[in-house]
């Protein structure tokens, strides 16, 4: 059988010259980092059925940190909210900006189809 040299695409053929295979890992602990712009509470509200993200900043006078939430962002799904946090700069590293789209697509699951959802938490579904 003949090995295709393009990948069809969804509106292209693409040319399949692959000159490198990573094999993919993250490490939870030591390749976090915090995002300097602040960081997000995700929350479900079912009765509106939409989501909740509170915005936070993190300081530090003295000795004793501050975290305020600053603003409440709220939409119908993750791709929205995520778009809207990146539109007001709410987010500054490509990392913090990947993990709340997958975050917030967990939200947006656990709220179409009824599971409980615990922020940085897998879903459980039965």
């Amino acid at each position: 059988m003949k090995k295709n040299k393009f990948i069809q695409g969804r509106w292209y053929k693409i040319n399949k010259k692959i000159k490198k295979r990573i094999v993919a890992k993250y490490h939870k602990i030591k390749d976090w980092v915090m995002d300097p712009s602040g960081y997000f509470l995700i929350a479900i509200d079912r009765e509106k059925k939409i989501l909740r993200v509170g915005y936070c900043k993190f300081t530090k006078l003295g000795n004793k940190p501050v975290n305020d939430m600053v603003s409440i962002i709220s939409g119908r799904n993750a791709i929205e909210i995520v778009n809207t946090l990146i539109k007001h700069k709410y987010i500054s590293s490509l990392q913090h900006a990947a993990d709340m789209g997958i975050e917030l697509c967990k939200a947006e699951l656990a709220l179409k189809y009824k599971l409980n959802y615990v922020q940085d938490k897998d879903l459980h579904i039965k």
